[in-house]
């Protein structure tokens, strides 16, 4: 069972777990579990916050996440050098 689901939570509030903001999604993380959950971060009503997706954390994940990270960062520098033209 997902540690991030309603019922879990429900029957586990004081379990830890960490929220982090993207934009419209909200990345949800179980150190316990190794787990996480991605959920519609800015939804209106409360039965679309469910995780849309829920998975284990692997072998590579951070790695990836950080290319990502980079590759964010390099849109945002590009963004901004074109702002200032």
């Amino acid at each position: 069972m997902s540690a991030h689901n309603l019922k879990t939570k429900r029957a586990h509030p004081n379990a830890q777990r960490e929220q982090f903001q993207v934009a419209h999604v909200t990345v949800e993380v179980s150190r316990k579990a190794g787990t996480f959950a991605l959920i519609a971060g800015e939804a209106h009503h409360s039965k679309d916050r469910s995780p849309m997706f829920t998975g284990i954390v692997e072998p590579g994940m951070g790695t990836a996440l950080r290319r990502l990270a980079h590759a964010i960062d390099e849109m945002e520098a590009e963004q901004s050098k074109r702002a200032r033209t």
